[in-house]
Formats: C-alpha cells, structure tokens, sequence
C-alpha cells in the first residue's frame, strides 16, 4: 500500500446534515473521515491523508459537540459565516477556493476526496482532472443527507456512499394511570339457564415459513435509489400532474444503469420500486402537456 501522505479530504458539513434547520449533531464526523480512508486504501487511488477539512458554520453552539471528533481526527473546522438565503452556496465557494489552492500549493496531493452530494463541484472535479489529479466523491446514507447529484457519480474517478446508522427516536415516557378498582364478580342469577355450548378446539395454525433474506441489500440499491432521486429533482418533464412518469423515467435509467434494473432489487415493475422503494407516486402515460416543476401547485 502507498504510503506516501498525498490525498486531501474536504467535508461540507452543511450538506450532510441537510441544514441547519435539522439536528446537526447527527454526522458521525470520526466514522466519515476513518471509512473514507479505509476506502482510499482497499480502491489503491491514494495513500494516506495529508489535508482534511470540514467547512460550517462553527460559531453557531450547536456545533460544539464536534469538537472533540475535531481533534481526535486532525480535521481542521473551516468557518463559513455566510448562511442565509442570498448566500447558501458560501461553503462550497470556500471549498474549491481551497481545493484549487492545495493543487496548486502542494504538488504531491494526488487524490482530492469531496464529502457531498452537491453539483456544484462537477466543474471542480473536472478541473482537477485537467491539473492531472485524481477524484473520489462521498457521501453518506443518513435520510438527512442532500441529495446526489446525477452528474457526480460520472465525472469523479470512485464514487461511494458511507453507510452511517440512523441515531434511534427518543420516545417520551408515559405518565402511570392509577390501576383500576377490581369489579366485584356478578352472581348468576337464580332461575332458568341456558347451558353454554362446548367449544370446539380449534387446529394450531401453521406458522408462515420465515422470508428469505432479501436481494434488496444490493450494494448498488443507495445509488441507484439516488439516481431516481437527482433525475426527479433536476428534470421538470418527468411530473406528470403531481405524479413521476414511470415510462420516461425509465428511459432514464435504462441509460444511466444499462446492467442493472428494478428488477436486480427483487421488484416486479419499475413502478413498485419507485412508489415502495422511493416513496413516490407514479403516473403511466408518459410526461407531455400537463408537466409541473417540483413544488409548484398542480
């Protein structure tokens, strides 16, 4: 394994966490950075980590609870002031300013890791490509998470997805209600009574075998499912009254992944993956008139 310190791994925190309207406390910072380089070493592209740096908002107090993961990996906390509406992009702005600064200032960096599902840095990427760099896209499997870019899994040299546990929910305990007074038994009353009838036993119910572990653990399943999720939010023409069109999405698809189908996760029609596995509606005529950006009312 090379061991020479040549790769640079630059975190956007931001899209990670998916805002900072969410729980940011939620990336497990120390788990990204140790798999990103677990990673980097089985796939060959790097050697060790010579840069790593995380770009947020780190004056806000909720993000001190970073700090020690800060330190034990020897990530510098990049901060970025600027986060409201008219200047969302700041972070990524920092980012390739940096990026295109340590490939211009440190020579021996040859793999440039961007932690981020953002499309901003496709036109990074290539850059890179051009200085004669290597490129390694990630991003994590948190529900939190910014989508991925349909682009930046094709341009970066390795594109992976880090598979983080999701943090349980906090169920709020119960307030104990007082028991209730035992009732007092009814006595029969005295008189003509009907006997009870003599229940039958019922056969035991045959137990349904177990299911048989599921083909949806596919290792490409996340990004495919990403896939769906980039080409819906980045192409308008494929809502159909409020609802995906299955025919033109799976035009989509077919080129995007000509080797794996709806069918390699265990599902019979496209439109069973996308509304159970993806969550959405679907339409079956193909998009044309009635076509909606996302977001706006039908």
């Amino acid at each position: 394994m090379d061991q020479k310190r040549n790769v640079a791994i630059f975190v956007d925190m931001e899209n990670l966490f998916g805002g900072y309207g969410k729980d940011v406390a939620t990336v497990p910072l120390d788990q990204v950075i140790h798999d990103i380089e677990a990673e980097v070493a089985r796939s060959g592209l790097g050697g060790q980590t010579a840069v790593a740096r995380a770009y947020a908002n780190w004056a806000r107090g909720d993000m001190a609870g970073y700090r020690r993961q800060l330190l034990a990996g020897s990530i510098k906390p990049v901060q970025v002031f600027s986060f409201d509406h008219s200047t969302k992009n700041a972070a990524d702005i920092e980012l390739v300013v940096d990026a295109l600064e340590v490939a211009a200032d440190m020579p021996w960096i040859e793999l440039f890791v961007i932690v981020s599902g953002d499309g901003d840095f496709v036109p990074l990427i290539r850059r890179l490509h051009a200085l004669g760099k290597r490129s390694f896209v990630a991003t994590t499997s948190h529900p939190a998470a910014g989508a991925v870019n349909k682009l930046l899994p094709s341009v970066a040299d390795r594109f992976h997805i880090i598979d983080v546990a999701q943090a349980p929910a906090v169920v709020p305990a119960q307030r104990a209600l007082p028991p209730k007074k035992a009732q007092p038994a009814k006595k029969p009353k005295p008189g003509n009574q009907k006997p009870q009838p003599v229940k039958k036993p019922q056969p035991a119910q045959k137990k349904s075998p177990a299911p048989k572990a599921t083909v949806l653990e596919h290792p490409e399943l996340k990004l495919y499912k990403a896939s769906i999720h980039g080409f819906i939010r980045d192409d308008p023409t494929l809502w159909v009254n409020g609802k995906v069109s299955a025919q033109r999405l799976g035009l989509l698809l077919r080129k995007r992944w000509p080797n794996i189908t709806y069918k390699t996760f265990g599902y019979a029609t496209l439109t069973r993956f996308v509304e159970e596995g993806c969550g959405l509606k679907t339409a079956a005529q193909p998009a044309g008139g009635a076509v909606r950006k996302i977001g706006s009312s039908a």
